[in-house]
């Protein structure tokens, strides 16, 4: 679950902006903010995993289809006894936990969530503030029309919290990679420290996987509506970051005079 934080890593700044001079400087030593050098990219993670990027989309497709086939009676064959099994092994003290989980993805926290973020990062790096609004705006977009298409009731079992709308995918899954995947990228604007970015990693991965275990346990999602949540999530950062060469989208960046060089494939989003 850790690889969904290392989705997409931090653009250098805007060229040509005030933003470059008010940008963190190095300290004595050289050594620049991560988000110049990140420890991990998803073009360094699939180079040489490339077939890895499209079985996550062929998963989804699969998953798709069998969950718009009369309701998904095909991935209830082990998406029933799961629930079940979860159903019979609940406590109190697990429910007040994936009860909070639950909220960390609500759309009140993450759009919350989402602000705070583009506020904190829009004077340090433009492009980043830019994209997770991008991301927090795209995300509800692409759910509704996926449940829409496919059509997939929710579980009518022992619910503990109502759900509205169709099932497949999960849309606060989606909501936890689309918004806390995005922690490490935040992080490497304002810290030297590997130790603390691969934290934020784990951090990031610990949340998502609490939401996405929440909405099981809560019995309002299926567990394949989970899973393909998740490999939505990721295929789609993946998708876009590899595309782009690892970096976030220069969308951020003003226009510059057509004397000034544009950064080539190679040096942009290169960790090799």
């Amino acid at each position: 679950m850790m690889l969904v934080a290392m989705t997409i890593s931090a653009p250098e700044p805007a060229v040509g902006t005030d933003d470059d001079e008010r940008g963190p400087a190095a300290p004595p030593t050289g050594r620049p903010l991560l988000h110049r050098s990140p420890p991990a990219t998803p073009s360094s993670f699939y180079a040489d995993r490339r077939p890895l990027l499209a079985a996550l989309g062929i998963l989804f497709l699969l998953f798709a289809s069998a969950a718009a086939i009369h309701s998904g009676w095909l991935l209830l064959r082990w998406d029933l006894p799961i629930q079940r099994f979860v159903e019979r092994h609940r406590t109190d003290s697990l429910t007040s936990f994936f009860l909070g989980a639950s909220r960390l993805g609500s759309t009140a926290v993450v759009v919350a969530v989402s602000a705070g973020l583009t506020v904190l990062t829009w004077r340090r790096c433009r492009a980043v503030g830019i994209a997770i609004l991008v991301a927090a705006v795209a995300r509800p977009l692409l759910e509704f029309a996926l449940k829409a298409l496919v059509a997939r009731d929710r579980p009518d079992l022992e619910r503990l919290v109502n759900g509205r709308g169709f099932s497949f995918p999960s849309g606060h899954v989606m909501a936890a990679v689309a918004l806390y995947g995005l922690l490490p990228l935040v992080v490497a604007l304002f810290t030297r420290s590997r130790v603390l970015w691969w934290a934020s990693v784990a951090v990031s991965g610990l949340v998502i996987g609490a939401i996405a275990a929440s909405r099981v346990y809560l019995g309002v999602h299926w567990f394949s509506d989970v899973v393909a949540g998740l490999a939505l999530g990721w295929t789609w950062f993946a998708l876009c970051a590899v595309a782009f060469g690892g970096r976030v989208l220069w969308f951020g960046a003003p226009a510059v005079a057509a004397s000034t060089p544009a950064p080539s494939r190679d040096s942009v989003g290169s960790t090799r």
